[in-house]
């Protein structure tokens, strides 16, 4: 009977030990399927962060020269500096175009949320980065391009109103010929007056201030595209 039991356990350990080794590579396998998934996708995120800092630098360019017309603007107003109908009318176009804005991709950083793989990624500094970038840094630039967009939705309605004006924007900042004025009529009564002056001053700043939001935002990507690279090398 002794001899019995001493077979059948040791059978029944053998069997055992072999479940728990087969679980063991199971698992080992799918965490190598899992990591490699993860790493994937911070692959895919180190291109989307790549393309976003290209956008954010072609926006930074746009609006450096929203603000340098806004100053020339600002000095042929403040100073009676001398400037032609047709540079006045440019450089308001110019200052026009500060419309434009960045908008950031998410749908990486959605999908790590999505499927979980947030979990699996190693730096906990990146983790955190990612949250605060994405649900914090972007949610408030989100807001501040939704301010800034009305403002100049406003003042490029005031510029069609009073100058009749039509113009061209180009949204690369490498092509020439930037801004086109096609049509306008010359109103100076209104560039003259208070109206327009107290618009152009809030324009400055709020290029100003967009410009210190997008070079912080490069700062942030370029941050979080070296914790990327990081976490797969």
């Amino acid at each position: 009977m002794k001899k019995y039991i001493i077979k059948y356990g040791f059978e029944f350990i053998v069997i055992f030990l072999g479940i728990l080794i087969s679980l063991y590579f199971e698992q080992s396998r799918q965490d190598r399927i899992e990591n490699e998934r993860k790493n994937n996708s911070i692959a895919q995120l180190i291109n989307v962060i790549d393309k976003d800092i290209i956008q954010i630098d072609n926006f930074i360019k746009l609006q450096q020269m929203s603000l340098e017309s806004s100053n020339i603007l600002y000095g042929n107003l403040r100073y009676d500096e001398k400037l032609s109908e047709d540079r006045v009318m440019y450089n308001i176009s110019s200052v026009g175009r500060a419309l434009k804005s960045f908008f950031p991709q998410e749908g990486i950083f959605n999908q790590l949320i999505s499927s979980d793989l947030i979990k699996r990624i190693n730096s906990e500094t990146l983790k955190t980065k990612l949250f605060k970038l994405y649900n914090e840094d972007l949610r408030r630039h989100d807001v501040h391009t939704k301010e800034y967009d009305n403002f100049f939705l406003d003042f490029n309605y005031k510029l069609s109103k009073n100058f009749f004006l039509e113009h061209n924007w180009k949204s690369d900042a490498n092509e020439v010929n930037q801004v086109e004025v096609l049509k306008y009529r010359f109103n100076n009564d209104f560039y003259r007056g208070d109206e327009f002056f107290g618009s152009l001053i809030e324009a400055r700043k709020n290029i100003s201030a967009y410009l210190t939001e997008l070079n912080e935002l490069k700062v942030k990507y370029s941050d979080l595209k070296s914790l990327c690279v990081d976490e797969i090398s």
